[in-house]
């Protein structure tokens, strides 16, 4: 009964839909993998937020860069802020609106090295030049932050006209006069706080799973369609397309509505029936002896002018 099955072309639909299953299961593989990267970022995040903030030099040391556990560290610092060695951090986007962000080094205090501070983001207000980054505070403050590590690229970050495209620390400490900590810290609070609103600072990190679950479910959908479609085309074809068969004589059109079945002679109700078109009008004959005109007549009026002209 299958072996129409072993033709070429029933091979080829076989083989495509063997190769769209497997496809699919392995994208949702792979969302399914996203998804446990994500849970294992988020409790580490929840781990390390939840403790009380250390001294920045406890988890931070020129030249080295945190290990994966430590990042998101609460850590403490004291010093002053050097405005004269602000950066800007190109393509930084918040909320959906284009801006930078403000990389500030802070020189602690009692210490040589100094740490780089993220102290949040400032629009790009439109315009194709960058905009003037606000003055840190003067004096000595005292932050709050968490640690994130330095950010790779494919190729070294250079410094140019005051800006960069990526947290580098190595690249951002040959621009600067004094060693700077292996990785950089995300403001989170100041003390004392800052006058003006901008830069705005960060929000903490997002703590959901995202839709990866989502999609890894609709991956495995896709396969099972695509499996259940190839083996209901080789049942149907197996018993002469009969499946298709009604599946057509069940479809009806929504804009053709099915209209009964007429009776001939009969009408349906609210309807007249159609009139029939006039034939061409008769032609009167002459008044026959009643006074009536038609074939009759016009036979006696032929009859006696017969009879008038036979001799007699």
């Amino acid at each position: 009964m299958y072996r129409f099955l072993l033709r070429p072309r029933w091979l080829a639909m076989m083989v495509a839909v063997v190769i769209a299953a497997a496809v699919c299961v392995e994208l949702a593989g792979w969302q399914l993998h996203r998804l446990e990267a994500r849970r294992a970022h988020n409790a580490l995040v929840t781990s390390n937020s939840g403790v009380s903030a250390r001294p920045v030099g406890d988890v931070l040391a020129p030249g080295r860069s945190v290990g994966p556990g430590k990042e998101y560290a609460q850590v403490k610092a004291r010093g002053t802020y050097d405005a004269r060695h602000q950066i800007l951090v190109r393509y930084r986007p918040l909320q959906g609106e284009p801006g930078f962000n403000v990389l500030t080094p802070l020189r602690l205090a009692g210490s040589r090295n100094a740490v780089l501070v993220n102290r949040g983001w400032i629009p790009s207000l439109r315009s194709t030049d960058a905009p003037r980054a606000p003055a840190p505070p003067a004096g000595e403050v005292t932050v709050i932050a968490r640690v994130r590590a330095s950010e790779a690229a494919d190729r070294p970050e250079k410094v140019i006209d005051g800006q960069v495209r990526f947290i580098q620390v190595r690249a951002i400490s040959a621009v600067v006069p004094y060693p700077l900590l292996g990785d950089y810290v995300e403001l989170a609070r100041q003390i004392p706080a800052q006058r003006s609103d901008l830069p705005r600072m960060l929000p903490p990190p997002e703590l959901s799973e995202g839709p990866h679950l989502a999609y890894a479910f609709q991956w495995y959908m896709f396969a099972l369609i695509a499996v259940a479609g190839g083996i209901f085309l080789a049942y149907d074809e197996a018993h002469d397309g009969r499946l298709r068969e009604r599946l057509r004589n069940m479809r009806v059109e929504p804009n053709e509505p099915r209209q009964p079945r007429q009776s001939p002679g009969r009408t349906s109700p609210g309807r007249t029936p159609p009139a029939r078109s006039p034939g061409p009008p008769e032609r009167p004959g002459p008044a026959g002896p009643t006074g009536t005109r038609g074939h009759s007549g016009t036979s006696a009026t032929l009859e006696n002018e017969d009879s008038a002209r036979r001799p007699t």
